[in-house]
């Protein structure tokens, strides 16, 4: 193994090069990623610059493209698209049917839905057969589920196009289903860019956004205790600590970060199902977000390498990186 110390920049390379073969042997990987970055090291002492370096080498998808096709690994970009859009189409079937159920069973007419009179809820309201009419949104999000593959993307974005038209519209109902459009428009977008080569600043930018968008309610929490907006007991400091620490995780890209982020959301939204109240909006809504920036990251963010038989080691093109 080299000793060559590199600068963090190059690290971030490396780091996302192994990244990217998870499903290689971890031998075969530390080898690969101890090539490249002798020939890093090589051109650094070369007088080149670490751009021109990584420009050489390519993206570490294309590296890691190469490495597979040497080991004689499937492509794995295709199969990875479709498994993200599926759970995310998953997922966000669940969510409408969760919806549907708050809508039809506990919303009270005390929030404005429509003409219903005080006190009854929707099913009680227009009865069974109109209250069925909830369950179309989830119905929408399976819909490209049963199309040809080649039109499922396509669907699902104009699926999400029009339950935004909904929100927006229909916005004493429709803001319920605020988190289903959100995770619509993710089973929409993410497998489309996971099929197109993601550089390292896109992939760093989202984890940067990822985690101040998870962090911003502790943060905000935080700030109201500090400033004595709000009272904040000790078993309070989990609204605080556990943002944070989520959010941290997933700034460095953890899959396990974003898996509980995921189920934090989850959470968040049950309780603001079963406990409603002044604050439902906020909780549902910070749920919604929390579940859909945690499904995509868990679709999106490769598991770390595990042991498998060793393989032959690939020779990596380097040659465009001079030494």
């Amino acid at each position: 193994m080299t000793s060559d110390v590199l600068p963090e920049a190059a690290e971030t390379y490396l780091r996302a090069l192994g990244a990217e073969l998870p499903d290689a042997p971890p031998d075969t990987v530390r080898e690969i990623v101890d090539d490249v970055r002798a020939h890093i090291a090589d051109a650094l002492a070369g007088g080149r610059t670490l751009e021109q370096a990584l420009a050489g080498l390519g993206s570490p998808q294309t590296v890691a493209a190469q490495a597979r096709e040497e080991l004689a690994l499937p492509d794995r970009t295709p199969d990875l698209a479709a498994r993200a859009a599926r759970l995310l189409r998953a997922v966000a079937v669940a969510v409408g049917v969760l919806t549907a159920v708050y809508v039809t069973f506990l919303l009270p007419s005390t929030l404005p839905v429509d003409d219903t009179e005080a006190g009854t809820t929707f099913m009680q309201q227009y009865g069974p057969g109109l209250a069925m009419l909830t369950l179309l949104p989830a119905l929408l999000a399976a819909a490209p589920s049963v199309l040809p593959t080649r039109r499922r993307g396509p669907a699902a974005a104009a699926v999400a196009a029009v339950l935004t038209v909904f929100v927006v519209v229909k916005h004493d109902i429709g803001l319920h289903y605020v988190p289903l459009m959100l995770l619509l428009w993710a089973a929409a977008i993410v497998p489309w860019a996971m099929r197109r080569e993601r550089g390292r600043l896109a992939v760093r930018l989202w984890h940067l956004t990822a985690a101040l968008l998870i962090a911003f309610p502790g943060l905000l929490t935080g700030a109201s205790a500090g400033t004595g907006k709000i009272g904040l007991e000790p078993a309070g400091l989990v609204w605080v600590l556990l943002p944070l620490t989520l959010a941290a995780l997933c700034a460095f890209g953890r899959r396990p970060g974003y898996t509980a982020t995921a189920l934090a959301g989850t959470a968040v939204m049950l309780m603001a199902l079963l406990d409603g109240g002044f604050l439902f909006a906020a909780f549902w809504w910070f749920g919604g977000l929390y579940l859909t920036i945690g499904a995509i990251g868990f679709v999106t963010t490769p598991p770390r390498p595990r042991t498998r038989p060793e393989r032959p080691t690939p020779a990596i093109n380097t040659a465009a990186v001079p030494g």
